[in-house]
C-alpha cells in the first residue's frame, strides 16, 4: 500500500454478493477483495444467496442477521423473500432486503465510507439515509437505471408514481459524494438526471486475468461436456434472462443442425426453464444446458471452447448495455460472437476481439458461427487481441487502480484516505 493510500475503512451495501453469478455480484466481489487486498478494512452488507434461482442456496441458515467471513471479507447477510422474475413476489424480494438491511446497518460497524449498489431503491435507500445521517462518505455505484427501465417495459406507468420514483432517484444520486457508472450509457443518463459529470466515477465490469487464462481446460470437463471427433463448443455462461434475449441462440442452433456445433449455455435465470423447454420441443440436438457452476469450472469450460457467446436483447433500453459475459471469454484468449447492438458489441468489433452481429439476428450469429469454424487462425488472433485488451485496460487489479483514483479527484479524500469532515 502506498503512501498516498493510507488504510481506510468500507461498509459495501449490496442485495447481489457472491457465491451468487453475475456482474454486480462478480464486480463487487473483485472490488471488495482489491480493498482487502491493500489493506483496507472492509464489511459487506448483502442478502443470503438466492440469484437467479429465486431459492435460498442450500446450506444457508434463514436466521434474520448472520455473520461471517467470507473470502476474506467480514460479511453480514440478512434474510431475503426469495423470488426471480418479475411481479409482486420480485417486489417483495425488494422491500424484503430494503427492511432487512436496516437491521444489518445497525450492526455493521461504522465506515469512513459506504459504497451503495443501485438497483433498486428499496435496497439503496436506507443504506443512503442512514450513511447521511452519520455523515459517512457516500459513493453510489449504478449499474442500470432501476426506475426508467420499469417505466420502459409498462411494469410502472407513466404518472405520478414513476414521477415520486424518479424524484427519490435524484434526490439519492444528488446525496452521494461521487457516483460510479459501469458503462458510457449509464454515465450520459446519470448527467442528464442532473449528477455533475465531475462527481462520476469510472467503474465497469472486469475479469480475473489470472483465473480465465489461455490453458488446458480440466479433463473432467472434456468428459462432462463430451464432444465428438471435430465438433465445436460454443459456450454461453451466465444468467439467462429476459433482457438476453436468448432465443437468437435456439433459432441459430435450429439453422446450423447440420454443422459439427454444439451450443452449451450454462447458468439459471427467469429465461432458463422456458428456454430449456423450446430447446427440447425443437429437438435442438445441439444445445445443451447446464445449471451453474463455478468460476473456476467456467474457465475450464472457456478452454475447451472454440468461442464464447453473448447476447442482448434489441431496443433503446439495452444500448448502454456491455454484457460482462464477454470479458472471461477476452481474458481467456477465445473470440466472442456477441449478438447485440450496444456498447459491448461496439467494444467487441473495435478491439477486433470477436464477431459482432446484429441483435436478434440468428442468420447472422450462425454466419458468424460458421465464420469462426472455418478460419481458426483469424479466430486466434481474435482471442490473442481480447486477452490483450484485457490485460490492458479490463483486469481488476487496472479497473479498482483507476477508480480509487477517480474518487480521489472527485472528493479530495480518496477512498484511500479517511474521511474526516
Amino acid at each position: 500500500m502506498s503512501e498516498r493510500e493510507p488504510s481506510s475503512s468500507y461498509l459495501f451495501v449490496t442485495q447481489y454478493f457472491p457465491p451468487e453469478r453475475g456482474a454486480a455480484q462478480v464486480r463487487l466481489g473483485a472490488v471488495t477483495r482489491a480493498l482487502v487486498a491493500r489493506g483496507h478494512r472492509v464489511e459487506v452488507l448483502t442478502a443470503l444467496p438466492n440469484y437467479p434461482t429465486g431459492r435460498i442456496f442450500p446450506g444457508w441458515s434463514h436466521r434474520p442477521l448472520q455473520r461471517g467471513v467470507e473470502g476474506g471479507v467480514p460479511t453480514l447477510r440478512v434474510w431475503v423473500w426469495a423470488a426471480m422474475g418479475s411481479g409482486p413476489a420480485r417486489l417483495a424480494n425488494y422491500l424484503s432486503f430494503g427492511a432487512l438491511s436496516l437491521l444489518g446497518l445497525i450492526r455493521a460497524r461504522k465506515a469512513d465510507w459506504v459504497v451503495v449498489e443501485y438497483p433498486t431503491l428499496f435496497g439503496a435507500l436506507p443504506a443512503v439515509v442512514v450513511a447521511k445521517a452519520r455523515r459517512q462518505r457516500l459513493v453510489i455505484n449504478v449499474a442500470d437505471l432501476w426506475v426508467d427501465a420499469l417505466v420502459a417495459l409498462g411494469a410502472l406507468p407513466q404518472g405520478l408514481p414513476a414521477r415520486l420514483l424518479l424524484a427519490v432517484e435524484r434526490w439519492m444520486l444528488g446525496q452521494a459524494d461521487a457516483v460510479n457508472a459501469v458503462t458510457e450509457g449509464v454515465r450520459d443518463a446519470i448527467v442528464d438526471k442532473g449528477v455533475p459529470a465531475d462527481r462520476i466515477a469510472w467503474l465497469p465490469n472486469g475479469a480475473d486475468d489470472q483465473l480465465f487464462s489461455p490453458g488446458e481446460p480440466d479433463p473432467v470437463d472434456v468428459a462432462a461436456v463430451g464432444l465428438a471427433p471435430g465438433e465445436h463448443l460454443f459456450l454461453y455462461a451466465g444468467t439467462q434472462g429476459y433482457v438476453h434475449g436468448l432465443e437468437v441462440v435456439l433459432d441459430a442452433a435450429a439453422l446450423l443442425a447440420d454443422d459439427p456445433v454444439r451450443f452449451l449455455l450454462v447458468g439459471g435465470g427467469s429465461e432458463r426453464d422456458r428456454l430449456e423447454a423450446e430447446a427440447a420441443e425443437r429437438g435442438l440436438a445441439n444445445v445443451t444446458f447446464w445449471d451453474p457452476v463455478s468460476p473456476e469450472r467456467v474457465a475450464s469450460l472457456l478452454r475447451l471452447a472454440t468461442a464464447g457467446v453473448a447476447t442482448t436483447r434489441s431496443g433503446p433500453l439495452y444500448r448502454s448495455i456491455r454484457s460482462a459475459k464477454m470479458l472471461p471469454m477476452m481474458s481467456s484468449a477465445r473470440p466472442v460472437i456477441y449478438s447485440g447492438d450496444d456498447e459491448g458489441a461496439a467494444l467487441v468489433a473495435h478491439e477486433g476481439a470477436g464477431l459482432a452481429v446484429p441483435a436478434g439476428d440468428s442468420d447472422a450469429l450462425a454466419a458468424a458461427v460458421r465464420a469462426i469454424v472455418d478460419d481458426p487462425q483469424a479466430a486466434a488472433a481474435m482471442g490473442e487481441r481480447g486477452r490483450a485488451f484485457i490485460q490492458r485496460e479490463a483486469s481488476w487489479d487496472a479497473i479498482v487502480g483507476r477508480w480509487l483514483d477517480d474518487v480521489a479527484s472527485i472528493t479530495g479524500a480518496g477512498l484511500g484516505h479517511e474521511a474526516a469532515r
